[in-house]
């Protein structure tokens, strides 16, 4: 299991959690630029350093797709996992 902290926006004001995922299950971690660009322009209401990019993670399970805003860049999230090529390929 991954630790990661999540961002989450609720009527227009953010908040931040921790969630626990099982690295099997992700499926995609992209770029999440709605959040980087709240940020850059202030109107998150967390005290996150200016530099702080945010990703997305699509978990794949048994109800479905589910998905996540954690902090950290796609290649921060990736090294996180310790994935090689091969078993990306395999999962």
């Amino acid at each position: 299991m991954l630790e990661f902290i999540t961002v989450y926006n609720l009527n227009d004001a953010f908040y931040v959690s921790k969630v626990l995922v099982n690295p099997n299950h992700i499926s995609v971690v992209k770029d999440c630029e709605e959040y980087n660009t709240y940020l850059v322009e202030g109107k998150m209401n967390l005290d996150f350093d200016k530099g702080v990019r945010f990703s997305e993670i699509t978990m794949s399970g048994h109800a479905g797709f589910q998905n996540y805003i954690v902090v950290g860049s796609p290649k921060t999230i990736m090294e996180k996992l310790q994935r090689n090529p091969r078993r990306l390929l395999r999962d």
